[in-house]
């Protein structure tokens, strides 16, 4: 997939559902640091709520990360719903807690799956979206002479080279392209080179848009 849909900010939701207050607190998380740290900043701000649910979805494919903590709640009754308003969003690098302040009233397993699974879905509704382009980053090492014609295809096709080091031999170009041109880029590097020049794949990332 070469496109990732993402939070593109912070938010926060809150509702009451018989007498219990419900609190979202979404966060956009591109790596686990930042779900931690996220997750623990909540914690820290409602330390004297009854219960700090969380679910969280980082990656995709086979670098998909995927967590839900019920925090004290019966087992599969609040963390696994909030994870599952996340996967039902479409939505990736998401983390989610749901704060509970108890209102005297127990809600009972379905009312409690009902109640988080909610509370996550508005939350996912209100927040504003991006996209995350998946991008290569690649490096171009020349000899002097092949520099101007390499820059100015790049320039050509509206390529933004990133940055150009050079050495006592020649340079090597800094740039980032999407997956699908790299079978056109590499034949053409080779031609204006004359044959000389060499293409290396430094890392794919997910960038914005």
């Amino acid at each position: 997939m070469d496109i990732l849909n993402c939070p593109a900010k912070k938010i926060r939701f809150q509702h009451k559902i018989k007498g219990s207050k419900f609190i979202a607190s979404l966060a956009p998380a591109i790596n686990l640091e930042e779900a931690e740290e996220f997750l623990n900043r909540i914690k820290k701000e409602f330390w004297d709520a009854t219960h700090n649910v969380y679910a969280y979805k980082i990656g995709y494919g086979k670098n998909l990360v995927e967590k839900a903590n019920d925090d004290g709640e019966p087992s599969g009754s609040s963390g696994p719903p909030v994870l599952q308003a996340i996967n039902g969003s479409g939505l990736t690098n998401t983390i989610i807690v749901v704060t509970r302040y108890f209102g005297g009233t127990k809600l009972g397993i379905g009312g409690l799956i009902r109640a988080y699974g909610d509370t996550a879905a508005l939350a996912l509704e209100k927040v504003p979206k991006k996209e995350l382009k998946l991008m290569v980053n690649l490096v171009v090492k020349v000899p002097y002479d092949g520099i101007g014609n390499i820059t100015g295809f790049l320039e050509k096709e509206k390529i933004e080279i990133e940055k150009i080091n050079y050495d006592n031999v020649g340079g090597l170009i800094f740039f980032w392209v999407e997956p699908k041109f790299m079978d056109f880029l590499k034949p053409r590097f080779q031609e204006l080179s004359r044959g000389e020049c060499t293409t290396e794949i430094l890392e794919k990332v997910y960038r914005d848009c």
